[in-house]
């Protein structure tokens, strides 16, 4: 079984996350002199209630190796023989790198981390066709060959 890692820039909903059982990997996001984990202890609706509040506007930071780690541990613990890593673009955040250091470290099993080179729903798109192909047993292989057709087609 493959299982799907992303970040919390996927902008999933809920419901989606549950149905195929993505683990979410929370970035921190910081506004003024306050740091919450995005998802965690901060909803996407309170953010953007106070987002107005703000000046200088609030900034992110990619999460710890170890974050990952634990992640991908669940996923194991869950059932997985494989995770697919998925994050926003390495352009725009440090993320991808720190979950690249956690699958270099990480030796129960194979993990392949893709730089989506997208944001925001451009990355949960590619994540829920990732999820709903895992579910119906495709290989790594041919996940990431229909995710390197999409990447280039995919735009936010």
């Amino acid at each position: 079984m493959i299982g799907i890692l992303t970040d919390s820039t996927a902008d999933l909903p809920t419901e989606m996350i549950e149905r195929h059982g993505i683990e979410v990997a929370p970035l921190f996001i910081n506004m003024g002199s306050e740091r919450f984990s995005d998802g965690v202890d901060l909803t996407k609706d309170e953010f953007y209630r106070r987002l107005p509040e703000y000046d200088p506007a609030p900034s992110t930071a990619a999460p710890g190796a170890e974050l990952f780690k634990r992640g991908y541990e669940k996923l194991v613990e869950r059932g997985a023989t494989q995770i697919l890593s998925m994050h926003i673009s390495e352009s725009l955040s440090a993320t991808v790198n720190s979950a690249r250091m956690a699958a270099d470290e990480f030796t129960k099993v194979p993990v392949t981390v893709l730089d989506s080179s997208q944001l925001s729903l451009g990355l949960g798109f590619l994540t829920a066709r990732a999820a709903e192909m895992a579910q119906a047993g495709e290989t790594m292989k041919s996940i990431l060959d229909e995710l390197y057709k999409l990447m280039p087609r995919t735009y936010v």
